[in-house]
């Protein structure tokens, strides 16, 4: 939504799916409409614009956030809320609550259930109440178990393939299912009902997914600094789920820098990612396997700052489960169907082994423990604290000792140069050659490129670099011994 869109909202004037609050004050009397959006067809809050639909603003912090989710939460059952903000020239903002019509209907908020007619929210009348409980008694809400209009023969059988092939590899499938039809294996998998494919079988396999499945989705952000003012990179994509976790992991290696350690005795440098991959990877194979499909305006998001990465989807704790007990081991997946074919790939284990295997990966590379948030009930959020903001760097970690073994340079001459210099020495050693602006934009704290060059001719002076070339031009490179 753009501030344009929000305009022609406004125009429009309340109704039975928009309505105006002055500022978060009246923040109840908006919760109270959520509440009756989702027992109806859905609608759109707008925070901070006046009865008469002028856009008057107001002032956001963090505690006003926190007040928001704290009344979100107070949704029974937990609901996918989204709040947005939208600046305005005072440096005031207007909130943008959008609410989808309720798949859970009756919904409740602070114990009391409410209704929308016209452009009018009132409690909801007791016999509406029970007949919504009676329809909600007779629903089966996994999604991915309800049939689809997709035809088979369009799901991708190359990815069917995959699956089967890998399940065999890891003795979760017998050795038999390499003969069988795409249809055999959607059918042993679970994943065809009375011949019709289902849900959770386009979610895996499908090649088309507009306009049907929307929510097949994944949003990729790599933002400038530490908040959403600013895009350096943004993709919204749209794909079966081994599809949508490959551009994750494409997206995270195309913007996280590599870490690079001197190992001895070797004439290279050994990488590893700033954050582990095996974290990320399982976050996003986590969010693939929990997340609600039943939402078509949800998605997965994956989103890059300077100081953390965070990954999101729609689909916040099932009913009865706590961050306390998904820490420990409690497995509970939202979509059994998709988690049994993740792990007979050998992707997930039964035994709710990802939350410590995230944890458990970042603490052996000596990384933050990464957050995870369930504030707002309807979104769970992982968020990987960066050891350092995020630069094109290089990290060097090594010992005088490793470094003489690695280049041939004898250690008492290693030890006659300041940190900053052996610094330089490490990416020259990585590098074929380097010019002095490369130099300065991987050191991690860089001083000016006068001081570069000055440690540069030092280098040379003392027969460890060479350079070749004019002026701007000038590339240096290690003497190799």
């Amino acid at each position: 939504m753009s501030m344009s869109e929000i305009a022609q909202l406004i125009e429009q004037g309340e109704s039975e799916t928009l309505e105006f609050k002055t500022s978060t004050a009246q923040l109840k009397g908006a919760l109270e409409t959520v509440c009756a959006f989702l027992n109806g067809q859905g609608g759109t809050v707008l925070v901070g614009v006046n009865d008469k639909g002028r856009c008057i603003g107001q002032t956001v912090t963090d505690n006003t956030r926190q007040e928001i989710a704290r009344e979100c939460s107070k949704l029974e059952p937990p609901a996918p809320v989204e709040a947005e903000y939208f600046p305005l020239a005072d440096s005031k903002q207007i909130l943008v609550l959008r609410v989808p019509a309720g798949k859970h209907a009756p919904y409740v908020y602070d114990g009391r259930p409410f209704e929308r007619v016209q452009s009018i929210t009132r409690r909801m009348s007791q016999q509406r109440y029970d007949q919504l409980v009676a329809n909600r008694q007779q629903l089966n809400y996994a999604w991915e178990s309800f049939a689809s209009d997709y035809a088979g023969a369009h799901l991708d059988p190359e990815r069917i393939d995959e699956v089967v092939r890998h399940a065999v590899e890891n003795k979760r499938l017998p050795h038999s299912s390499l003969k069988q039809s795409a249809l055999e294996v959607l059918e042993r998998l679970k994943l065809l009902k009375n011949n019709r494919v289902l849900n959770g079988a386009v979610a895996l396999f499908g090649k088309t997914f507009l306009p049907d499945c929307p929510q097949c989705q994944l949003k990729l952000a790599r933002f400038k600094g530490t908040d959403r003012h600013e895009f350096l990179d943004s993709d919204r994509l749209y794909g079966n789920a081994f599809e949508l976790l490959e551009a994750g992991m494409a997206f995270v290696q195309k913007h996280l820098p590599l870490a690079a350690k001197i190992v001895p005795g070797q004439l290279q440098r050994v990488e590893t990612p700033l954050i582990p991959y095996t974290a990320i990877r399982e976050s996003l194979i986590n969010a693939l396997a929990h997340r609600d499909y039943s939402v078509r305006s949800g998605s997965i998001g994956l989103a890059i700052y300077d100081d953390r990465m965070e990954i999101f989807n729609h689909g916040g704790l099932q009913p009865g489960v706590s961050l306390g007990m998904i820490k420990k081991g409690h497995s509970d997946p939202r979509n059994p169907l998709m988690a049994e074919v993740f792990y007979k790939m050998g992707l997930i284990e039964k035994w709710g082994r990802g939350i410590h295997e995230i944890m458990a990966s970042c603490l052996e590379a000596g990384d933050p423990e990464p957050v995870f948030n369930v504030e707002n009930p309807a979104v769970f959020t992982i968020t990987f604290p960066f050891p350092h903001r995020l630069r094109n760097i290089v990290v060097v970690d090594y010992s005088i000792e490793e470094l003489a073994q690695s280049t041939g340079i004898n250690k008492p001459v290693l030890e006659q140069l300041n940190n900053r210099q052996r610094h330089i020495l490490v990416l020259l050693h990585a590098n074929q050659e380097m010019t002095i602006k490369q130099i300065v934009e991987k050191l991690e704290r860089p001083p000016t490129e006068r001081m570069i060059r000055k440690d540069l001719l030092h280098l040379k002076a003392v027969g460890l670099a060479q350079n070749q070339g004019k002026t701007k031009s000038v590339r240096w490179s290690l003497i190799r011994k």
